[in-house]
Parts: C-alpha cells; sequence; structure tokens
C-alpha cells in the first residue's frame, strides 16, 4: 500500500530529526527512501515551505513536492488524494486532525505519524537475513555432488 505523507509533520517524529535544521528535509527523505526501498512501498511526501529549487521531484521510489505559499502542504495532499482512481489504497500519514479527517472522507486510510515511524524504525532496523541453513547446504553438496560442481 502506498503512502501519502506530510513531511514536517513527521519530521519531529524521530531523535536527530528537528524543524528548526535546514537540512531536516534531506535528513527526512533519506530515511524515507531507504525505508522505501526495504519495504517496497512508494512514497509520495509533501513539506511546506521547503526549500527546493523544483517544486517536485522524484527520488526513486519517493516522489517528494515542495509546496510553496499561498498553498499549504495539506491543501496539495487533499488534492493530490483527489485525483487518485482508488484512494481508499493509500494511506496518509499526519496526526493533524484536520487532514486526517479530510483524508478519511476521500476514502483513505490514516495513520499518525507516531505510529508511522515506529513502523519505519522496525523496519530499518532489521536487516534481511540470507542465512544458509546446515539442511540447504548439505542439500546443496549433493546436488553438486551430482551435476560435478565446487562444494560450498
Amino acid at each position: 500500500m502506498p503512502y501519502l505523507i506530510d513531511g514536517h509533520n513527521l519530521i519531529g517524529r524521530f531523535s536527530g530529526l528537528s524543524l528548526s535544521d535546514p537540512e531536516d528535509e534531506r535528513k527526512l527523505l533519506a530515511l524515507l527512501e531507504r525505508f522505501a526501498n526495504r519495504a517496497r512501498r512508494h512514497v509520495v511526501v509533501f513539506f511546506d515551505r521547503g526549500v527546493s529549487p523544483s517544486p517536485s521531484l522524484a527520488r526513486g521510489a519517493v516522489e517528494v513536492h515542495f509546496v510553496r505559499p499561498p498553498r499549504a502542504a495539506d491543501d496539495a495532499l487533499l488534492h493530490y488524494l483527489r485525483q487518485l482512481r482508488d484512494p481508499g489504497n493509500w494511506t496518509v500519514v499526519t496526526s493533524d486532525r484536520e487532514l486526517a479527517q479530510g483524508a478519511g472522507s476521500r476514502g483513505a486510510r490514516t495513520l499518525a505519524s507516531e505510529r508511522f515511524a515506529q513502523v519505519m524504525r522496525k523496519a530499518l532496523r532489521e536487516e534481511p537475513k540470507i542465512e544458509a541453513s546446515e539442511e540447504a547446504s548439505a542439500e546443496l553438496d549433493e546436488w553438486m555432488d551430482l551435476f560435478g560442481g565446487e562444494k560450498s
């Protein structure tokens, strides 16, 4: 399921990230890229008054929108949601009650920023484990004997 994210609302949910940091958006985007790649999810994030030469850009599985005044990121996010064919397939990440209510009325699921940050931390902490069991290793050795190859 893809995510629509209220970026500045999510920043304060991570230690080491602060809205007072001029690099806050860049740091959050780096985390979101790692998360999106690990979880294999599409992420669209909106920032108010973000610092970027371009109002929108794509970074791998992360699509970024920097919303300039007088428009607000919340309005841009809801407009984006209205344009989707199946908004019920999307989850809006925010702890802003008004935004969550607007997204819910359009059929999207909502998830509090605090909860999403927990999901992200867990996904980023869990490294994929690729370990051959002894049984699999023995089976591979048998196949290598049968077909003539080097054993592991």
